[in-house]
């Protein structure tokens, strides 16, 4: 990973801690606030993240040398397949999902964002990113003819999210309320120039960060949408 790319996961993380800071999250008294990390890797940012609010931190990751990493932080982590099982939480039983650089790693979305939807409580927060497909650096590298970073045949991502594109999903059919969109990073500009372009053009941002809160109601659009399809559609077009 180059310095520059580094710099920018930095200044994710750095956003990510200060927006959950700043969530107006009701006094619990006794009973601890929960947060979610999906996706958390060996937990250093979801360590922080929780430090935060003074919250209870659960997480998800897969690869098991982080999982164990983070679970020596005092997380709670679960290995659970995102595109095909269930969170094993109760339905409102978390008060902040945080879901960093996952989405663009998966065919089938619609699982993972009905279950952070289903998890969460009535005016539960959501705190979300992805890569930006549409971001300065990668507009340029169309218009010369090149793949952009963010969505490589061989690399790691299946799927691009614009700025537009990505607040549609989460806002999809009303489940969530976004209540700031923001750009994070301005690639290939260093850090000191690219916090006031990502603020002025966050569609051409390097990553993009949705705060979202959830709205009233139990029912998941997301898993709704991806009930309605056929077996085969699924097979189809998520295998």
């Amino acid at each position: 990973m180059s310095e520059l790319c580094s710099r920018v996961l930095a200044e994710v993380h750095r956003v990510l801690i200060e927006q959950v800071g700043r969530l107006p999250l009701p006094a619990r008294g006794s009973e601890p606030v929960v947060l979610l990390d999906v996706g958390c890797w060996d937990g250093a940012i979801t360590r922080r993240l929780a430090d935060a609010i003074g919250a209870r931190a659960l997480g998800i990751e897969v690869f098991e040398a982080p999982a164990r990493a983070a679970e020596a932080l005092g997380i709670e982590v679960v290995r659970v397949d995102l595109e095909a099982l269930p969170f094993p939480w109760s339905d409102g039983s978390v008060d902040v999902v945080v879901c960093n650089q996952v989405f663009e790693h998966l065919k089938n979305v619609w699982q993972p964002m009905a279950e952070i939807h289903r998890v969460l409580k009535p005016r539960g927060w959501a705190l979300l990113s992805v890569p930006n497909l549409a971001s300065f650096h990668n507009r340029v590298m169309l218009a010369l003819g090149w793949q952009p970073t963010s969505i490589r045949t061989f690399g790691p991502h299946v799927r691009g999210f614009t700025r537009r594109e990505f607040e549609r999903f989460v806002r999809f059919r009303d489940g969530f309320a976004i209540t700031k969109s923001l750009g994070v990073g301005f690639h290939p500009f260093p850090m000191p120039w690219s916090r006031p372009l990502a603020g002025l053009w966050p569609g051409g941002s390097h990553t993009l960060v949705v705060v979202a809160r959830k709205t009233a109601g139990t029912g998941s659009p997301w898993g709704e949408h991806l009930a309605r399809e056929t077996a085969q559609e699924v097979q189809t077009f998520y295998r």
